[in-house]
């Protein structure tokens, strides 16, 4: 069994906990140690019964365990990762076992992948992705870096996702190339090219704003 740490103790990285539990129920494979979170930290003992064991500078205190990213926010979790050197750390990767993949898609390290979701083949999952619960990948679909795919994604074969991107629950995504940084909302229906930095929605999908996004922040940075 091997120690673990989740970095980011909201809504999401409590999320990937109960992915862990899931995992160690099929098979025991890893040992909670505990969150990172700067605000988490400052206000709470623990989380779901896990301990709130310091601030994400304190990375280096806990180097012979892997790590885990855990936040809802794509920009975010690439500033966080940016922060704490995470080139320099030892990074798990978290497939429920319920998750139906063939073994010819390839799967980077720190990639979350929930629940019930399908990879059909030939999908490439960069690293740091998050898939949520549900989602369904067809053939030779490509997820680059820190993207986040929210629960109920349909993402047609031959679609591209590029880095830091949010996918909102219900969308569909045909078989096209989605910017890096760029958004889609919840339920659209996405049948065209989406330039960098766009936020789109709708169905058909239609751009409403385009332009660098203002900077991720954390909620210690909040209060």
């Amino acid at each position: 069994m091997k120690d673990i740490v989740i970095i980011g103790a909201g809504a999401l990285g409590q999320e990937v906990a109960w992915l862990i539990e899931e995992i160690n129920e099929k098979s025991v494979q890893w040992n909670i140690l505990g969150f990172l979170d700067d605000f988490a930290f400052s206000t709470k003992k623990t989380i779901l019964g896990y301990p709130c064991i310091g601030s994400f500078k304190d990375v280096a205190n806990f180097k012979d365990a892997s790590f885990i990213l855990g936040f809802g926010d794509p920009r975010l979790t690439e500033k966080i990762y940016n922060e704490i050197n995470g080139e320099n750390l030892n990074w798990a990767t978290l497939i429920s076992p319920t998750v139906r993949i063939h073994k010819s898609n390839k799967i980077g390290k720190g990639v979350v992948i929930g629940r019930n979701a399908d990879l059909t083949v030939n999908c490439t999952i960069n690293d740091f992705v998050y898939i949520n619960i549900h989602v369904v990948l067809g053939h030779e679909v490509e997820v680059d870096k820190f993207s986040i795919i929210s629960p109920n994604v349909t993402i047609n074969g031959g679609g591209k996702i590029g880095k830091a991107c949010q996918i909102g629950a219900n969308a569909f995504i045909k078989d096209v190339f989605i910017g890096d940084y760029s958004t889609v909302g919840a339920s659209s229906c996405v049948i065209k090219t989406v330039e960098e930095y766009s936020v789109v929605a709708g169905v058909p999908a239609k751009v409403l704003h385009k332009g660098t996004p203002t900077k991720s922040i954390s909620r210690s940075e909040r209060h």
